[in-house]
């Protein structure tokens, strides 16, 4: 690995990192500000392009329900192993592992695939598809069901 692969696997760390912190706390504008100008978000029923779409999507009430007894809620995102493969000098693909908690204890789990770019300087996400791989049967994705 070259000094600069090493500097970027850092860069893309942190902004994995920093994603997923915004995104558990609901802070829109740094949640968008982790995907490039034409970032996609490729939910697994919903397709959101550019990082004005992907602000306004997580401005929206959020897609987890809330909690049918009306008790407050949590998520908490744990990213764990991370392959990075560097495509360019400007481009990397990204497998990350993550695990959710919630109140009931783990709740799902899944990994993202990512495809990061160096724009204006800064790695950020070009293209994000999460997948979910298993869902507790007392997760915050069934409440109110």
């Amino acid at each position: 690995m070259t000094e600069a692969q090493t500097e970027a696997l850092a860069e893309i760390h942190q902004r994995l990192a920093a994603c997923t912190q915004a995104g558990d706390a609901r802070k829109a504008e740094a949640y968008a500000a982790c995907f490039a100008r034409e970032g996609i978000l490729e939910l697994v029923n919903e397709t959101i392009a550019g990082r004005t779409a992907i602000l306004a999507w997580m401005k929206a009430p959020s897609v987890i329900p809330p909690s049918a007894d009306g008790a407050a809620g949590f998520i908490s995102h744990h990213l764990t192993t991370c392959h990075v493969d560097f495509t360019g000098p400007d481009s990397a693909t990204v497998r990350t592992y993550w695990l959710v908690t919630s109140a009931t204890g783990l709740d799902h789990n899944g990994y993202y695939i990512d495809k990061l770019v160096r724009e204006e300087g800064e790695w950020l996400i070009a293209h994000r598809r999460p997948r979910t791989l298993w869902i507790n049967a007392q997760s915050v994705l069934h409440a109110g069901n």
